[in-house]
């Protein structure tokens, strides 16, 4: 079994990766697997219910930023599907070759 991480580690830890996105102010910490409730900054709308677990390995857990992300990501990529110069040419189709007559050695190309 790992070490147990403490509050203070979980805070550290979710400070660095997230800094002020989320409000742990009204946490309360039991250990790593057990849901806490915290606050997205940018959406406080309502308390996202999460375990510090989760919590460090998703985007954070609100569903709006999340949301915010998949759009931005998706604009992104089709973005770059509307950009015909960027995108490498393809290569030009040949023609389809007929299969040898029975008896008759192919061709290597």
């Amino acid at each position: 079994m790992g070490l147990r991480i403490d509050e203070a580690t979980f805070l550290e830890r979710a400070i660095s990766r997230f800094g002020t996105r989320y409000d742990y102010s009204q946490m309360t910490y039991k250990s790593y697997r057990t849901p806490i409730k915290i606050r997205c900054v940018e959406h406080p709308v309502r308390e996202v219910v999460i375990t510090p677990e989760r919590h460090l390995q998703t985007t954070g857990g609100c569903k709006y930023c999340l949301r915010n992300y998949r759009n931005q990501t998706l604009e992104r990529v089709l973005r770059m599907d509307c950009e015909p110069s960027v995108l490498p040419t393809p290569p030009l189709a040949r023609a389809p070759q007929e299969p040898p007559a029975v008896g008759q050695k192919s061709k290597a190309v």
